[in-house]
């Protein structure tokens, strides 16, 4: 009776975690005592209401509390990228990633980074540690992205090649960041050290909501 109570809740949960769907790449592990699935062998997540899709090695999720998913394969909002660990709230539609960050826009290619958040309602990504690009070419301390509407704050220390003007910027005041705005054929990528008011102060509470939740 037991076995079989415990084979209907993995089927349930396994089908559906929330606005989550499962297929999971091998078992599924479901503790009682504290109400976590494992998937050793990892598999897949899609959360439709948010475009998020979660591709790992390992998942281990608590219903309507978190996803935890090790070496995952993500896609968000047209928005790809891969991250040694990484922790999904549902509550809050944050995504937190941790080491081996890479991300791939439309805007921006071979981004990388050493830990990230990316806020998924508002179509925010906030990186920080050594964080750089290959197109545009750029390097700074700290990068906070829309990347739903193409601009971006590169916080100081920072280095930015702008090839419409065949000039590398570069600044070191990190109450100067740096704006830029990108096009998606990266052709007319525009730079500017006065960042519209607006924009940056949006921006910079996604940068303070980061750093708390680390």
């Amino acid at each position: 009776m037991k076995r079989a109570l415990l084979l209907a809740l993995l089927l349930l949960l396994g089908a559906k975690f929330a606005a989550l769907s499962i297929e999971p790449y091998g078992d599924q592990v479901f503790d009682l005592a504290t109400g976590v699935t494992t998937l050793p062998q990892g598999g897949v997540i899609h959360d439709n209401e948010n475009d998020l899709s979660i591709d790992a090695n390992y998942i281990e999720y608590k219903e309507n509390e978190y996803v935890l998913a090790k070496e995952a394969k993500t896609t968000a909002d047209k928005v790809s990228f891969r991250a040694a660990s990484l922790r999904y709230l549902p509550a809050e539609d944050s995504v937190s990633l941790q080491g081996g960050l890479s991300l791939d826009t439309a805007e921006i290619k071979q981004l990388s980074a050493k830990s990230g958040t990316l806020f998924l309602k508002d179509g925010v990504a906030v990186l920080s540690g050594d964080v750089r690009a290959a197109e545009p070419e750029l390097q700074a301390a700290w990068l906070i992205a829309d990347y739903k509407n193409g601009t971006a704050l590169l916080m100081a220390p920072y280095q930015f090649k702008d090839e419409s003007l065949g000039v590398t910027l570069r600044g070191k005041n990190p109450e100067k960041p740096l704006f830029v705005r990108f096009s998606k054929d990266g052709k007319k990528t525009s730079a500017s050290s006065k960042a519209p008011p607006q924009i940056k102060e949006r921006l910079m509470q996604f940068a303070e909501k980061a750093a708390r939740e680390k």
